[in-house]
């Protein structure tokens, strides 16, 4: 449990974050679809919901919830997908044929 207190773990997962942003925006570019700022902004508000989603099952598990992981996992999780497609149909807004 030492190593996700270490500087070492942030320091990679900063890395990994970059290159997970660059290579999204390397895709993006690839296919046509602008990515203004108010479209980052968008993207970044439903990761950290999605976030949210994954840690809400997860710490309901660690707490022994198992129903309130469940339930909170359809839920929130629904609500994720759902948002998620409605993301990616504004994300191709302005697609160049």
């Amino acid at each position: 449990m030492h190593f996700f207190n270490s500087g070492l773990f942030w320091f990679l997962e900063g890395v990994f974050t970059c290159l997970t942003v660059i290579g999204f925006k390397i895709w993006m570019e690839d296919r046509g679809i602008p990515m203004p700022f108010w479209k980052w902004i968008l993207l970044g508000i439903w990761v950290f919901f999605f976030g949210f989603t994954i840690a809400f099952i997860g710490t309901n598990l660690g707490e022994k919830e198992p129903k309130a992981a469940l339930l909170g996992g359809i839920f929130f999780g629904l609500f994720a997908v759902i948002t998620g497609v409605g993301l990616w149909r504004v994300l191709k807004i302005g697609k160049k044929s």
